[in-house]
């Protein structure tokens, strides 16, 4: 017998729910399927019919938001001949603000250096023409560059997150800034 598909998604729902309450003060490692389906008030073998481990839900949370923010960015590009930086940074903070608490547990000290370097490999080809023109002398330099830019970038936005005193829109014109070098 089936179950019904609203409460196979309510489920699921609920599971991913209590990861992230449990990602959100301590890294995946130390994450256990006890905790999430005590949380979540299921069984182990409940959690196995959706995961097969702490890592797949993780990896699952991680893919649907970085799809989120490349739909964004695609869909803004497709929509102008010259997308601006600031459309493409209001993109995916809309994104980032929608998902606070997840964006910021993933770009938090214990969350996964992978997602980051995903997120960064994502967003450089849209960010990158903008920059001031630098020769970088070749693709390690513009490596450095990228690692500069970029890390800047999730760290302002990271602490933006943590704490959002501004609007988003005068973050936007700081991230601009940063980017371009204007002021």
């Amino acid at each position: 017998m089936r179950k019904k598909p609203e409460i196979t998604e309510q489920t699921r729902k609920n599971l991913v729910s209590a990861f992230w309450t449990l990602y959100m003060d301590k890294p995946v490692s130390r994450i256990t399927i006890a905790e999430i389906t005590d949380l979540a008030g299921y069984t182990r073998a409940t959690f196995y019919r959706y995961y097969t481990d702490v890592y797949e839900l993780l990896e699952e949370e991680e893919n649907s938001l970085l799809n989120q923010i490349r739909e964004l960015f695609e869909s803004a590009a497709h929509t102008s001949d010259d997308v601006s930086l600031l459309s493409q940074a209001g993109a995916m903070l809309v994104v980032l603000r929608q998902n606070n608490l997840y964006a910021s547990a993933l770009l938090s000290d214990h969350g996964d250096p992978a997602f980051v370097n995903r997120l960064k490999d994502l967003l450089w080809p849209y960010i990158s023409h903008y920059l001031l023109q630098l020769d970088t002398g070749g693709t390690y330099e513009a490596e450095l560059l990228k690692e500069y830019y970029l890390s800047g970038i999730f760290g302002t936005v990271r602490k933006w997150l943590e704490d959002p005193q501004i609007e988003i829109d005068r973050l936007i014109q700081i991230l601009a800034a940063m980017v371009t070098g204007s002021r």
